[in-house]
């Protein structure tokens, strides 16, 4: 009877043993999904500690300090945690560096195309001003003209209303 009570907690520890190497080897394929999702390399760093953790982790197991491994295997749990927002924020940031460079070069354009614009109507106002000219055979009249100036020859101009009408001798 004593036999099967001694047995008793060995087999516990082994099955214990067991579950962490199999979670120790669980995140290990993880972090390799991790490197993968990390196509911006930008957790390079973190991933390289992750892995040290793990081994870590598995120094710890091979020396039955199985309480000290769950510590390190939680920490790893935090960091694959970490890694994985890191990857999102730089893919999101990414992203936004895209789309803003992608509004700023729309912008230009709609800037480009209001120039051409504006070029566009100053070039048909001129236009229709020497076409105006050219079918009247007077000087065009529109806003964009100087104005004259005032002529001081008094032939030209009446002295007073009713003036050109005077009554000889």
């Amino acid at each position: 009877m004593s036999a099967a009570v001694g047995a008793g907690p060995r087999t516990v520890l082994a099955g214990e043993e067991d579950d962490l190497q199999r979670e120790i080897d669980t995140q290990r394929v993880s972090v390799a999904d991790l490197e993968r999702l990390d196509e911006l390399k930008a957790t390079g760093d973190e991933i390289t500690l992750l892995r040290s953790w793990l081994d870590e982790a598995w120094n710890l197991r091979s020396k039955h300090e199985y309480d000290q491994v769950r510590e390190v295997l939680e920490r790893t749990r935090k960091q694959a945690d970490l890694i994985r927002a890191k990857i999102t924020a730089s893919k999101l940031r990414a992203q936004a560096t895209s789309r803003e460079a992608s509004l700023s070069e729309t912008r230009a354009r709609i800037a480009r195309t209001k120039k051409a614009l504006v070029e566009t109507m100053k070039r048909k106002k001129a236009i229709e001003g020497s076409e105006k000219t050219a079918a009247t055979g007077s000087p065009p009249t529109g806003p964009g003209d100087k104005p004259m100036a005032p002529t001081t020859d008094k032939a030209a101009k009446p002295a007073a209303p009713g003036a050109d009408k005077a009554v000889g001798p």
